[in-house]
């Protein structure tokens, strides 16, 4: 049985940030009254209660915070991917701006807290352009 892995659905929001990872950029909401970053869009900034922001580019570098290798599949379309790394990586640009992604083109045993990851992208066979990460050599 062949089933297609599944892809984002932007959430109402998040459309920027999707149409950026089509162009193969990062973005992310920076609050326009205290200048942090934050990640997932929201209508107001955690930190201050600001309602106004900008679409703003990042680097693409950071670190990696956690990370897990998944040896068991939870979809059927995962079935030819395990084992693969999900990590959090914290990005360069601010202190605790985190997101969730995969680590690959490396093998796992080399993946380690601390490490440092270089934005990638990944083209889902639908088309859409989903971000993840490699390790940096």
């Amino acid at each position: 049985m062949s089933t297609s892995f599944p892809y984002p659905i932007p959430e109402y929001g998040a459309e920027a940030f999707w149409a950026a990872c089509d162009d193969e950029r990062l973005v992310m909401q920076r609050c326009d009254s205290c200048d942090k970053f934050r990640w997932h869009p929201a209508p107001r900034c955690d930190a201050c209660g600001n309602d106004g922001f900008q679409w703003t580019e990042l680097s693409g570098q950071g670190v990696v915070h956690s990370w897990t290798r998944v040896t068991h599949p939870v979809h059927p379309a995962a079935h030819d991917k395990v084992p693969y790394v999900v990590a959090e990586i914290e990005l360069a640009e601010q202190s605790g701006l985190t997101m969730i992604s995969n680590i690959v083109k490396a093998d796992s045993e080399r993946v380690a807290i601390g490490a440092a990851v270089r934005l990638i992208f990944d083209k889902h066979p639908n088309g859409q352009k989903l971000p993840v990460f490699a390790l940096e050599v």
